[in-house]
């Protein structure tokens, strides 16, 4: 039997997915005979693992997974769909395939939480009562944030965002597009909120230049990329090499620069100078100094937040730094809410001191069931999240910057005897040809 190179890559990356795996692996409870009704709010990556790992603790298990999408998307892809290397199809499956064996599946959206009475409120089946909760429903892009844009509308004017599954379509083709017209102004932009898979706006500007390379047509292109930050990246290992990187490749950066407005039809972008970044929402009030910029194709990031039945809740953080937002309170440590012991929140909604990716969902999930089970068991949670975190920044085709990182922006390499601020062929190989296997066949069913 022959192997295709891809299935052979695939196998082989098994060794180096252990190396990132091994030292982290969630070593199962005994199965336990705590009886109560849990109903986990979003099935995504954070609900699916989390589902998974319950199932497998709790020998009488009652859990209730509500998700009104029918098709799961792997959302570490939409970069590399729009850098040309997975194919749309590539990244979707039907969440019927993902949702584990005994677990309810209702298919709503949450309206409301009433956490005081231990119930939520959803569109079509109305109230849905709990002994414990799950938040893992993500969070929401705000594109009307930045006016001239809508989600519906991406595309238009060569504005593009790859946070969206049809966007990341739309930035392929537009990327592609450039070798027919080999010169123009291309501009990249961040946004001001906490937001999922921060190195994303970085990873389609960097493999955006690197396709100009390929091509033969860089020189005839200005690349910027506007910050709403004063730095590329926190750790500074990582930002300093990523401003090397763009140094070296002639991409500008122009920091404390804040997207506020698209005339897609002029192809020109608006940006709001600040005097020093912040993560709040500043509203735009008529005198307002605004820097003009023109473009020939924009990529851009929309603002985030927790969604709205999450923002409008008792569960709202509403002071300190991450007051901004509507993020979930919830304890660094354990993933339990403080006000309320008997909801857990982790992944992208949760106001934690750390960046907001697929990884740390990884490392989240086990502990935050771990804890669960000990609370139902009317036991003390002794699993503690140390806030790591990881982002493989794609710097070109065939490498990868491997960031990982914790709270207090402590370095948490995985192979710690690497240079963490070197690119690699071995994170490529991991990123393109072992995470998203790792995905589906090993995290959203509690494995890893």
């Amino acid at each position: 039997m022959t192997l295709s190179r891809r299935k052979f890559l695939t196998a082989g990356v098994a060794g180096l997915g252990g190396l990132v795996l091994g030292g982290r692996a969630y070593q199962y409870l005994s199965a336990s005979e705590a009886k109560a009704k849990v109903v986990i709010v979003g099935g995504g990556a954070a609900g699916i693992t989390m589902a998974a790992y319950l199932s497998d603790m709790l020998r009488h298990d009652d859990i209730t997974i509500i998700e009104p999408q029918e098709i799961h998307h792997y959302q570490p892809g939409y970069t590399l769909v729009a850098g040309g290397v997975f194919t749309p199809e590539e990244i979707l499956k039907p969440n019927q395939d993902l949702m584990p064996s005994g677990v309810k599946w209702l298919k709503d959206f949450v309206e409301e939480l009433v956490p005081d009475q231990n119930y939520l409120m959803t569109r079509a089946n109305g109230k849905v009562s709990y002994d414990f909760l799950v938040l893992a429903p993500g969070c929401q892009m705000n594109f009307d944030r930045i006016e001239g844009i809508s989600r519906e509308t991406l595309g238009e004017g060569n504005a593009h965002c790859i946070y969206d599954y049809q966007g990341a379509i739309k930035c392929h083709e537009a990327i592609t597009k450039l070798r027919e017209k080999p010169e123009g102004k291309l501009v990249f932009t961040d946004t001001y909120s906490k937001l999922k898979c921060g190195g994303a706006p970085k990873k389609i500007t960097l493999m955006t230049e690197d396709y100009l390379r390929d091509e033969g047509i860089r020189e005839g292109f200005e690349m910027t990329y506007y910050s709403n930050s004063n730095n590329l990246m926190t750790p500074a290992v990582y930002g300093d090499r990523l401003q090397t990187l763009y140094d070296e490749r002639g991409v500008g950066v122009q920091y404390q620069h804040r997207l506020v407005k698209v005339d897609t039809q002029a192809k020109k972008a608006f940006f709001q100078r600040l005097d020093e970044p912040t993560l709040a929402h500043l509203p735009r009030v008529a005198d307002s100094e605004l820097v003009g910029v023109d473009y020939d194709m924009l990529h851009f990031t929309p603002p985030m937040e927790a969604p709205d039945f999450m923002r409008h809740s008792p569960l709202a953080i509403t002071e300190g730094k991450l007051r901004h937002g509507g993020w979930a309170k919830v304890d660094e440590g354990t993933l339990i809410q403080p006000d309320y012991p008997n909801i857990v929140v982790l992944g992208d909604v949760a106001g934690l001191g750390t960046s907001k990716t697929g990884a740390a969902i990884r490392i989240q999930a086990p502990i935050a069931a771990a804890n669960l089970v000990a609370m139902m068991e009317g036991k003390e949670p002794e699993q503690i999240y140390n806030g790591y975190t990881a982002c493989p920044i794609v710097t070109e085709h065939g490498k990868v910057l491997m960031c990982e990182f914790g709270y207090d922006k402590e370095l948490m390499p995985t192979v710690p005897f690497l240079d963490p601020a070197v690119e690699r062929g071995m994170w490529w190989i991991l990123k393109v040809h072992g995470l998203k296997p790792m995905y589906y066949h090993g995290m959203l069913k509690g494995l890893m």
